[in-house]
């Protein structure tokens, strides 16, 4: 193959743009922006995608901390259980990582290089006479023998392929946001969890010295006019001091609004010579990293598809088979997950008594499964 077209600058673009070159397959990177995105947050990064990166040469350790405990707390803030991450990580081949999305953005594009073209907005694409091509906002154009789309959510390639397909909203929402401490509450490379009806916030060591935070509603979309703080404050009672401590170390201005949103049972995922991959083909709401995590096995499965020299159409039609029956499960995970988490008093409360009293080898089975990715 002698050209692969990504457009989409994000976490799935840029791992397949590595994954690309390190078998030796040219690949030119378009990103709308002319800038990395400098958007405090973060994600955890799950064992069996972190070995991905590590195999490309990413230094992970430079932009995130390991997780050793994830921590939950549900009704009134009463400790629930603690999941022990770590060492189940460990022994599925690596540890799992509370990353900053930034700094990983900006490492990842630095090993990209030239391959990377920032300020290059995708318009439209097309396929005609064996090429993908893609149009520009500023009238350019660029071409490939396919063409991967890895432009998120609100991808404009997906109007190629489906159009007229948005993502099925959920009707829930939040913020997200980093600080350049780590609460004296927060014990390192832990995450912590608040499961409150109709509500949970958490908060992660990212390392360096930095901590993620975070508050999602199940039926309520943030206002864009009433303070973002106050819409918080009015809203989760009773606030938890770690998050208390959180949002007073936080201006507003940093925290970066989220909506859940998904793309379940959305095919096929390709047409001619384009395919999607990551949230342009299967999004997700926000859910124990599971998004960033599918974004980046897509890349580093569909790499090995394409470095294989099989047709096109085989290529796309083996990517699907594989990847779309996972990602729907992801899917489907996350809506419960959200479920879950912010469930009403009774149900909370069975939920509760069901972690404190779950035993142990039925925690690490589901430690093992978020691990691996099964």
């Amino acid at each position: 193959m002698k050209k692969v077209l990504v457009i989409g600058g994000g976490i799935a673009g840029l791992t397949l743009a590595l994954a690309l070159k390190k078998v030796g397959i040219p690949v030119a990177v378009h990103e709308k922006y002319n800038h990395y995105q400098n958007q405090k947050t973060g994600f955890l990064i799950w064992s069996y995608a972190i070995k991905i990166l590590q195999d490309l040469g990413v230094p992970v350790d430079e932009v995130g901390a390991p997780l050793e405990a994830f921590r939950i707390h549900g009704r009134k803030g009463r400790f629930v259980c603690k999941m022990p991450i770590g060492s189940v990580s460990r022994l599925h081949g690596a540890n799992s990582y509370e990353v900053n999305r930034y700094r990983l953005s900006e490492l990842l594009s630095r090993m990209v290089g030239d391959d990377l073209i920032l300020g290059s907005e995708c318009t439209s694409v097309s396929s005609v006479d064996g090429q993908a091509i893609a149009t520009f906002a500023d009238g350019g154009s660029d071409q490939g023998d396919i063409l991967i789309a890895c432009d998120g959510s609100n991808s404009v390639v997906r109007k190629f392929i489906h159009p007229g397909v948005h993502l099925r909203m959920l009707g829930a929402g939040g913020w997200i946001s980093v600080i350049n401490q780590r609460p004296p509450l927060l014990p390192l490379n832990t995450q912590m969890e608040f499961w409150q009806p109709g509500v949970k916030a958490g908060v992660a060591d990212l390392g360096h010295g930095e901590t993620r935070w975070y508050v999602a509603f199940k039926n309520y979309v943030p206002s864009a006019v009433e303070s973002k703080k106050d819409q918080i404050l009015n809203r989760m009672k009773p606030l938890p001091e770690i998050i208390k401590s959180c949002l007073e170390c936080t201006d507003e201005d940093q925290m970066v609004p989220t909506q859940a949103g998904d793309l379940l049972a959305l095919s096929p995922w390709y047409r001619d010579r384009v395919l999607m991959i990551g949230d342009a083909a299967h999004a997700t709401s926000p859910y124990a990293g599971m998004g960033a995590c599918s974004a980046i096995a897509d890349a580093s499965l569909l790499a090995d598809l394409i470095a294989s020299g099989r047709s096109v159409p085989a290529i796309f039609q083996d990517f699907q088979a594989v990847r779309k029956p996972a990602a729907d499960s992801v899917i489907k995970d996350s809506r419960r997950g959200l479920d879950l988490s912010t469930c009403g008093d009774l149900k909370g409360w069975v939920r509760d008594w069901m972690f404190t009293n779950m035993p142990e080898k039925k925690l690490n089975q589901i430690v093992t499964d978020m691990v691996t990715g099964h």
